[in-house]
């Protein structure tokens, strides 16, 4: 061992570096989990996800900051369940029309053969 090498600071000091490493990396890997995804909706919507007791007897109510910017997403949401309805339908032409140009080439393949 070195005179001026203390084993006690290196490995501190070592120990000190691999926590941090190891606190950076889980919560980078947590950002990037479902849980992490939804904590970050929340802060950028500003939701706070409260409920309140609409009162005596009632049933809960969610709370502030709930309104406006659920109506966007909901209508955001809308915009793509109907481009997707648009996809499907002309998804499902383009099959019709594959299948019939499959079924004439079938039948002509059978009249030469015959």
């Amino acid at each position: 061992m070195p005179p001026g090498l203390d084993l006690n600071f290196v490995v501190d000091r070592v120990a000190r570096a691999l926590v941090l490493v190891a606190l950076v990396l889980g919560v980078s890997w947590a950002a990037r989990s479902p849980l992490g995804a939804a904590i970050g909706e929340r802060i950028r919507t500003g939701r706070r996800g409260r409920r309140v007791l609409g009162g005596l007897g009632s049933a809960w109510v969610e709370g502030a900051g709930e309104g406006a910017g659920s109506d966007a997403r909901v209508a955001t949401l809308e915009e793509q369940v109907q481009l997707l309805g648009t996809q499907v339908s002309e998804l499902g032409e383009r099959l019709d029309f594959a299948e019939r140009l499959l079924a004439e080439r079938r039948e002509r393949r059978l009249d030469a053969g015959q």
